[in-house]
């Protein structure tokens, strides 16, 4: 009988020591956050949000930008790393849309499970003051009369701001010299050093140059003119059948645990609505544009197709070959 009763009192001390310890709750460390790109575009977009997510997930974000390979790099390095919510990837869609199109990429898009879209905005389309064209019209009859001899940089090969580039000129039935770059910081700054005669790219990267007189913006891809640029005409106007509205977002690797995705999937949106990431956006010229997963997936298969006609059309990439 003692020892029945001995052990029906150890009984409950040995099942509280064989019960596995909870995990601990996420995110209990700093959070890297993965930008495909070389520093001065995309990367601008996240340090603005930054301090609002990391007010609600009470942790900090390590943002850091892996460029090469028109995103597959970065890309591909939170591809690899351990689904645990501690390594994700803010990028273009171009990254999973574009590029996986054009090249064989060790990711694809059903590799990564969408977070949250971000931003949405248009391209700007600019020029050097000292090119042989300050308009639209003006750069479409020179590239007509002149094939193959307006250059133009872009983010790198099989970026948005690659493709936004090629489907200007196919519009305008001409060709046009493409430089890849490894962000479109550095696009910029070489046609600042007057190495390219015209770039595509994200407003906030290029319109600081406009207002101060180094770059002449022609246009904005997007449907309808901005809000935020209200002077400048659209491509479309100008006549040339294209619009293009680019989107930043968050990914995290397949298989990332559902609490995680959870827990980044109620943040986004209430970070976003932060008075200081809408005001620092809109100093920026960008416009914000947020997709829940659902949404962000049905833009994403959308694109798809899109640039897989696109890409195919043009003959660029492995379509060439």
């Amino acid at each position: 009988m003692n020892r029945i009763r001995r052990s029906l009192l150890l009984a409950p001390a040995a099942a509280l020591v064989a019960r596995p310890a909870p995990a601990q709750e996420y995110p209990s460390r700093p959070i890297r956050v993965i930008v495909p790109y070389a520093p001065g575009g995309t990367d601008q977009q996240l340090r603005i949000l930054a301090p609002a997510l990391q007010r609600i997930l009470g942790q900090s974000l390590v943002i850091e930008n892996i460029a090469g390979g028109g995103t597959i790099i970065g890309a591909g390095t939170v591809h690899k790393a351990n689904p645990d919510g501690y390594t994700l990837l803010y990028t273009g869609t171009g990254a999973m849309t574009v590029i996986p199109n054009m090249a064989k990429t060790p990711y694809s898009r059903a590799d990564f499970l969408p977070l949250g879209n971000v931003i949405g905005t248009p391209f700007v389309v600019a020029v050097r003051p000292d090119a042989p064209f300050r308009t639209l019209a003006e750069f479409v009859a020179y590239g007509r009369a002149n094939p193959g001899k307006i250059s133009f940089g872009s983010a790198g090969i099989g970026t948005t701001t690659h493709m936004a580039g090629e489907a200007i000129a196919a519009a305008g039935n001409f060709k046009i010299l493409h430089v890849p770059y490894q962000g479109i910081g550095p696009a910029v700054t070489s046609i600042l050093g007057g190495n390219v005669d015209m770039v595509v790219g994200l407003p906030n990267a290029i319109m600081p140059h406009v207002n101060a007189g180094k770059l002449v913006a022609l246009a904005i891809t997007g449907p309808q003119r901005s809000d935020l640029m209200p002077s400048f005409m659209t491509v479309r106007e100008g006549g040339l059948d294209m619009v293009d509205v680019t989107k930043f977002g968050f990914f995290a690797p397949r298989g990332t645990p559902e609490a995680v995705v959870r827990r980044w999937v109620a943040a986004i949106p209430e970070a976003m609505k932060a008075p200081d990431f809408v005001e620092a956006t809109r100093r920026s010229f960008n416009s914000t544009m947020y997709l829940d997963p659902e949404q962000f997936r049905g833009v994403l298969d959308a694109e798809d197709r899109h640039f897989k006609k696109l890409i195919a059309d043009l003959k660029l990439g492995d379509a060439a070959k």
